[in-house]
């Protein structure tokens, strides 16, 4: 510990070593030192198999019902091919996306990894500019967006937006990207401050700025945009300074240029959707918390949830840990 934890109460310390390791994936290690010739004798005789990893989708599906019913009313944003909460296994589920079911087929088409059957009908088409909730007349229980919030101009208006559409009691389900774990691991975690200013004046499309620093320090890690914790690999830069100029110029232009405009760790967007609600511009806090699995961790939020838990203190501590235990980044060829 830094020598300034070392000052805390031994309490205080022991539940930081807590979350240190949790974050750090490490075990917590034994109250107290058994002999060595106990620890032999308990071992046990064969070791119990893990259970096999869940597939994405499930665990994504186990998180967001833990605090929503299977049949409930759902609104999923942005499924495009890869929808959690699809109609055809069953879900009550309307969808909501800039394009249509064919505007979708033709933008992914070129992907042949995806198959264009998994791309549903959607149910809400929003035009640009135009605000969730000004298009879509129903309620829903669960209001679901999965890699949706990073893309978003405004993240206040897009989490009020969100609550807007929620049934009494609807639970507003955020899956998003660990930037750790992903393309942008050499960005900076976005500021308060920020997000706050960009609340007050909207743009309709991403900065100059913004697209210049996403393209500046994309990287892939070993060959690909996002790995689970423990990827052992070098990272390689994904683009030229011609490649960084064009976007630039894209955006300079006004057009809209899809792109991460936030950036994350779990305990990060924590504090910040604490403070957005005790400074009284977001309606929603924390119901439940799930720490990373693989590139993404998860965020259920109700209106009438009771937080974090935590005090302020603990959210900057934990926040400031998940930096302090990133890896040292080699690049290679």
């Amino acid at each position: 510990m830094s020598s300034l934890v070392s000052y805390l109460p031994k309490p205080v310390r022991r539940r930081l070593g807590r979350y240190r390791r949790a974050l750090l994936r490490r075990p917590a290690p034994a109250t107290r030192s058994a002999p060595a010739a106990s620890r032999t004798a308990a071992a046990p005789a064969t070791a119990v198999p893990a259970d096999p990893p869940k597939p994405r989708r499930q665990v994504r599906r186990d998180f967001v019902f833990s605090s929503a019913d299977p049949g409930c009313r759902v609104l999923e944003i942005g499924p495009a091919h890869n929808a959690i909460l699809p109609k055809r296994d069953g879900y009550n589920t309307k969808t909501v996306d800039y394009l249509d079911r064919e505007g979708l087929v033709e933008k992914y088409k070129v992907h042949k990894q995806y198959s264009m059957d998994d791309i549903e009908e959607v149910d809400y088409v929003l035009p640009a500019g135009a605000a969730m909730s000004e298009v879509i007349d129903g309620r829903f229980d669960l209001v679901l967006a999965s890699h949706v919030l990073e893309h978003t101009t405004s993240l206040i208006h897009f989490v009020n937006d969100c609550t807007r559409l929620l049934a009494d009691g609807g639970v507003l389900a955020l899956i998003v990207p660990d930037h750790r774990y992903c393309f942008d691991r050499f960005r900076e975690r976005s500021s308060l401050g920020r997000v706050i200013d960009a609340s007050v004046n909207p743009p309709a499309v991403h900065s100059v700025g913004t697209l210049i620093e996403l393209s500046l320090n994309a990287v892939n890690h070993r060959g690909t945009p996002s790995w689970a914790a423990g990827h052992a690999g070098t990272y390689k830069l994904d683009n030229d300074l011609d490649e960084v100029r064009a976007s630039a110029a894209l955006a300079d232009s006004g057009t809209y240029v899809d792109a991460h405009n936030w950036i994350f760790t779990p305990n990060h967007l924590r504090l910040m959707l604490h403070d957005l609600h005790a400074l009284g511009m977001i309606s929603v806090q924390e119901e439940r918390f799930q720490d990373t699995i693989g590139p993404e961790f998860f965020l259920n939020l109700k209106v009438d949830a009771p937080g974090t838990g935590l005090s302020r203190e603990d959210l900057l501590l934990l926040s400031d840990a998940e930096i302090r235990s990133m890896e040292v980044p080699v690049f290679g060829g």
